[in-house]
């Protein structure tokens, strides 16, 4: 292998030097068309590190490439695989398909199990995780207080239906001990699912959706949950501008309604409609403005609007979003509607590299009827009464593609007066995996 590598390279110097002049009678340098997949996936690749570049260091410039020349990247690619991840590799291979014959003349073989493999990549993620007094409460106001272990597995499917339509799937498995919402600990392990399923149709800057999302909306404080299903439409007016619409129920999917009146035990299912507006400002500057609102149900309803930003400083990383909830209940103002996040990060991990690690500080403001804490970025259990505080945190590979992470969360009631919550120091730490 290492030989016919060798004279894959061989020849794409030559090619590149002889250009078309060397086309053979049967006119193997057929153009790559410029709209096709092969171009992302060379673009991935090149960010990887795999390959390096084409001619002047770029692979599409301003003209297309021929198959053959493709057919030469692929073979750098396929020498430096050792340096791929699983999802990277799975991009080699999937290009070593497409340019299957064109490698075999090149002198690099392909076997027809490869060349005739299925057009599903797969990958994967494993975490387990402990975690300390996640409700909050702890033994104040009758809560519980109990360390409870969860384990979850997630495969990861990905294929190409067609050039501008791809299939996006993932199975989720899941395992938890001391349930928080019972009195007595017991264990709940969930049933094998599909928490992501959807097909997306691209072309050039326009894409639309149909299934079930993952999406992260504005910088995550008012919405970063998967399991919402429905339909999504994009835009990308050019590189650095990017509207996203979706058209959602964001109720139904894991069977948990949770658009829900916080003081009724009445669970109603909801649609929503949400748009999303991502802006690239500089280099290192994004900036997000969102807007969600609830279409249906009769207790509690939502008409969030956010903006957020963040910023790649030298070794740090800061964000910021606030959200505000502009519908009142019976045309009565309610308190607590507004609620804001900053996040301020140092270094951070880099999954091919064992002992890079990272630092965080969070701070957080939310009112009782600012969001829906199921929704949220901030990952704890109860939100019954609005919450401020602390969270801070801290990554560390333990080997390439091993992490470890750990949450120490330090928060108390947004109005005393209002609540007689008493919250508790909540501590977090999980491994996490990836295949």
């Amino acid at each position: 292998m290492k030989k016919q590598v060798a004279l894959a390279l061989a020849a794409a110097f030559t090619l590149s030097v002889a250009g078309t002049a060397l086309a053979a009678p049967a006119n193997p340098f057929v153009d790559v068309p410029a709209n096709h997949w092969s171009y992302d996936a060379v673009n991935k690749l090149v960010k990887a590190g795999v390959v390096s570049g084409y001619g002047d260091g770029t692979y599409k410039g301003d003209r297309t490439l021929t198959r053959y020349e493709m057919a030469t990247v692929v073979a750098k690619a396929m020498a430096n695989s050792e340096k791929a991840d699983a999802e990277t590799k799975a991009t080699i291979d999937k290009l070593q398909t497409e340019f299957a014959s064109e490698l075999n003349n090149l002198g690099v073989r392909v076997s027809n199990l490869e060349k005739n493999a299925s057009s599903i990549k797969f990958s994967g993620d494993a975490r387990i995780r402990f975690q300390e007094n996640n409700s909050l409460q702890g033994n104040s106001n009758n809560g519980p207080d109990r360390s409870r272990f969860q384990e979850r597995i997630r495969v990861n499917l990905a294929a190409d239906v067609a050039d501008n339509l791809k299939f996006n799937g993932r199975l989720r498995w899941e395992s938890q001990s001391n349930e928080t919402t019972s009195t007595e600990p017991r264990s709940k392990t969930a049933a094998v699912q599909f928490d992501i399923a959807n097909f997306q149709y691209t072309n050039g800057g326009f894409g639309l959706g149909i299934g079930r999302f993952e999406p992260t909306i504005g910088q995550g404080l008012m919405l970063k949950q998967d399991n919402i299903d429905g339909f999504t439409t994009s835009y990308n007016f050019d590189k650095n501008v990017k509207l996203t619409g979706y058209l959602v129920d964001v109720s139904q999917a894991q069977n948990n309604n949770l658009w829900v009146d916080g003081n009724s035990a009445t669970k109603d299912a909801h649609n929503a409609y949400i748009a999303d507006l991502a802006v690239k400002v500089s280099p290192v500057v994004n900036a997000t403005a969102s807007y969600l609102g609830t279409m249906s149900g009769d207790n509690y309803r939502y008409r969030n609007w956010a903006v957020g930003a963040n910023a790649k400083l030298g070794l740090f990383k800061v964000t910021g979003e606030y959200v505000k909830n502009n519908y009142n209940m019976d045309g009565i103002t309610s308190p607590q509607r507004d609620a804001w996040w900053g996040k301020l990060e140092y270094q951070g991990t880099d999954w091919k590299k064992p002992g890079s690690y990272g630092l965080s500080v969070e701070y957080y403001n939310i009112g009782k009827n600012a969001i829906d804490g199921s929704l949220t970025a901030l990952d704890y259990s109860t939100f019954g009464v609005g919450i401020k505080g602390w969270q801070y945190g801290f990554e560390y590979m333990l080997a390439k593609n091993a992490k470890l992470r750990g949450f120490v969360g330090d928060f108390r009631p947004y109005d005393k007066g209002i609540s007689n919550y008493d919250f508790n120091t909540a501590y977090t730490l999980q491994t996490e995996f990836r295949f």
